[in-house]
């Protein structure tokens, strides 16, 4: 569709922009070890999916929702069990040092994180669909988010 690319670019501007509050406003890192364990479990999947999306289309991945002609359809690695590890690392990264801090402002600030997210994923989904036969099938065996949640 016509307005799937502006759609895309916009959501990419709202991740970004959100993601630049958080690194300004702070904090970058949870007060709380469970926050801190969240966190580098939210960097080791951004690495794990970063290496392996790069060695699937062997060039840097587009931060694009849109899937371009030289586009693959990845399905191991942490793409096996979530079709979009990179949100789940963002909010994993985002979420435990914004979440319990004062003031009231950063939990919204997260919320609307994850709504950008939410609403990127959905949108790139069926953009996926379209793009590739197998998507349908590929969307059976894996969860958007959070294995066997969403």
């Amino acid at each position: 569709m016509a307005g799937d690319g502006a759609r895309g670019r916009l959501l990419v501007a709202a991740q970004f922009a959100l993601l630049a509050v958080w690194l300004v406003a702070g904090p970058r890192v949870s007060s709380q070890a469970i926050g801190i364990l969240l966190q580098l479990g939210g960097l080791a999947i951004a690495a794990w999916a970063f290496v392996v999306m790069t060695a699937a289309q062997r060039r840097l991945f587009r931060i694009a929702p849109d899937p371009t002609g030289h586009s693959t359809l990845v399905t191991w690695g942490p793409y096996r069990w979530m079709r979009h590890p990179m949100y789940s690392a963002i909010l994993l990264v985002v979420g435990p040092a914004w979440i319990a801090v004062p003031p009231d402002w950063r939990a919204i600030g997260f919320a609307a994180l994850a709504v950008v997210l939410v609403t990127k994923l959905r949108h790139e989904e069926r953009l996926l669909a379209g793009h590739f036969d197998g998507y349908a099938a590929y969307c059976k065996t894996s969860s958007r988010l959070i294995p066997g949640l969403y």
